[in-house]
This record gives structure tokens, C-alpha cells and sequence, in this order.
């Protein structure tokens, strides 16, 4: 195990004894795939990453605990598949690639962050709603299905 693999490890053990679950071996594995991804990932992916090593009937189950504890996020493309992400600290939004499926994270400008906040308070003034948060998908063509 190299310093980078042993890091990934601990991380993911110090994720989880600062939220109080439980460390187990299949929650440090299911940790492990989701920070070496760096981003959003499809189920279907984290079970072939996993390379038989989690049950699929664990996945869900870690998928609900972890996302319990809020210490992952999970949202669907397009097509309705499920995928998850470690809750980052920074506010960011996905692209979906229509074609292949791909997603990935991006930041706005703080300015035009700030601006979708106000549209968010000028329509919670005028439909008197509380607003609890805010998602902004991009559906696009990737580079590689243009």
C-alpha cells in the first residue's frame, strides 16, 4: 500500500468516526472509491470499482447510512440513475452529459452565485415559500460525444 492508498484510507476512517458511525471495512472501501473518484459517481461504478469486494446489498446500505449522517449526497441524471458524492463544503452544482452519462461538478462565479440568490429571494417573496436549497444542471455533450 503506497502513502497516497494509506492516506485515502485514513480519510475515509476520519470521515466516519467525526460523523460517529461506525468504522467498518466496507464503509472505508465505499469511502475509498468515492475520494480516489473526486467527484460525482454512479452506483453502477462504485460496484464495478469495488471489483467484488462489496456486496450490492451493502452499497445500498452504506449509501443510506452514510447519506443519513449527511456525509454523501445522491441525486439522479437524466436517465434516472442514482449518483452519490461526498458532501464538500463548497457549493457547487453538476453536468450531465446527454449522450454518455457523465457527470461532473462545477463552481459559478461568486457573482453569479450571488445573483441566483437573490432570483431565489425575489421568488420566495413573491410565492411566500422558504426556499431550503437550490440545484443548477447543465445537460450538455461532452467533449468526447460532440
Amino acid at each position: 500500500m503506497d502513502i497516497k492508498e494509506k492516506n485515502i484510507k485514513e480519510i475515509s476512517r476520519q470521515l466516519l468516526i467525526d460523523k460517529k458511525i461506525p468504522v467498518t471495512r466496507p464503509r472505508i472501501l465505499f469511502l475509498e472509491i468515492l475520494l480516489k473518484n473526486k467527484g460525482p459517481l454512479k452506483v453502477e461504478d462504485v460496484i464495478l470499482k469495488s471489483k467484488g469486494n462489496l456486496a450490492v446489498s451493502s452499497i445500498y446500505r452504506i449509501i443510506n447510512d452514510l447519506k443519513e449522517t449527511n456525509l454523501i449526497d445522491e441525486f439522479q441524471t437524466l436517465d434516472n440513475t442514482k449518483v452519490i458524492e461526498i458532501i464538500e463544503d463548497e457549493h457547487h452544482h453538476h453536468i450531465f452529459c446527454q449522450s454518455c452519462g457523465t457527470v461532473l461538478d462545477f463552481v459559478l462565479n461568486t457573482k453569479l452565485e450571488k445573483n441566483l440568490e437573490k432570483e431565489i429571494a425575489q421568488i420566495e417573496s413573491t410565492y411566500d415559500i422558504s426556499v431550503l436549497s437550490h440545484r443548477l444542471e447543465l445537460v450538455i455533450l461532452c467533449k468526447k460525444c460532440k
